[in-house]
């Protein structure tokens, strides 16, 4: 267990960045077509570049692309059976949840979602 609460310094703005979760909802639509939903709620949090340990997580396919982590105070979530990963919104690019690691013993409900950036649509 960790003796340090991190919590005041990840809510400090020297510390920390805006940016925006956006939790998506599958639904089916009036037309009878498969949807998503996306709800955008906003944040702070620390954002780093991905170090060496966090890019070996990984799978050799995600190395190469453009990967951060984000530490902030909330629930995200990966992709799984009827749910879509977060997104998080960060200067204007948006980055899918990959992996999320649960930092919260480091402070109340603190995690840390390694992320790759969406590519735009060609």
């Amino acid at each position: 267990m960790a003796q340090i609460d991190v919590t005041e310094l990840l809510t400090d703005p020297d510390f920390v960045d805006e940016m925006q979760v956006i939790t998506r909802y599958p639904y089916v639509n009036s037309l009878g077509e498969n949807s998503i939903k996306e709800v955008n709620s906003y944040s702070v949090g620390s954002v780093q570049p991905a170090d060496y340990k966090t890019l070996k997580r990984l799978s050799d396919a995600l190395q190469d692309e453009d990967i951060y982590s984000f530490w902030f105070k909330g629930p995200i979530v990966t992709t799984e059976t009827g749910k879509y990963s977060s997104i998080i919104l960060f200067k204007n690019k948006r980055f899918q949840v990959k992996q999320v690691a649960d930092w919260s013993n480091w402070g109340a409900g603190w995690v840390e979602g390694i992320c790759v950036a969406e590519r735009p649509a060609q």
